[in-house]
């Protein structure tokens, strides 16, 4: 009785044996030119109107019909995040009208007027603080 015995197949002979992309009888030769580009690869960023925005959202706020707002984003091509993100440049009033140089230096300076008096408040309560205090230190030694 004779033994079989195994034999041990190595990766390359596996490797030989098989044919190379492009080599099956179905398949088209291979252009090894590459084309010259001429559109960018890169997609460009999208950029929106402060109009577009704030019509998208009248829209998406008058929308009653169930799945309407989905259907807007669908055919806008646009996503939920962007609609959250144009109401929250709503509310810090970034899509209003463009300010001019006179509203902006208003803007400013009434800003730095409200910083000063949000610190003058926060040394106001100190003292105040301060004062309840030594109330009590006195009240207590009146007592003893």
């Amino acid at each position: 009785m004779e033994k079989k015995q195994k034999r041990l197949i190595e990766f390359s002979e596996l490797e030989r044996d098989r044919r190379k992309t492009g080599d099956s009888p179905n398949s088209a030769p291979q252009n090894t030119e590459v084309p010259e580009v001429e559109v960018s690869t890169k997609k460009r960023r999208r950029r929106f109107s402060r109009e577009y925005k704030l019509s998208i959202l009248k829209e998406v706020d008058t929308s009653t019909k169930p799945g309407g707002i989905g259907a807007i984003l669908r055919r806008e091509g646009l996503y939920y995040s962007n609609i959250r993100q144009w109401r929250e440049q709503l509310e810090l009033g970034k899509l209003g009208k463009k300010l001019n140089e006179k509203e902006r230096k208003k803007i400013m300076k009434l800003s730095q007027e409200n910083r000063k008096l949000q610190r003058e408040l926060n040394r106001s309560k100190l003292i105040i603080d301060a004062q309840k205090k030594i109330l009590q230190i006195l009240e207590m030694e009146d007592q003893s």
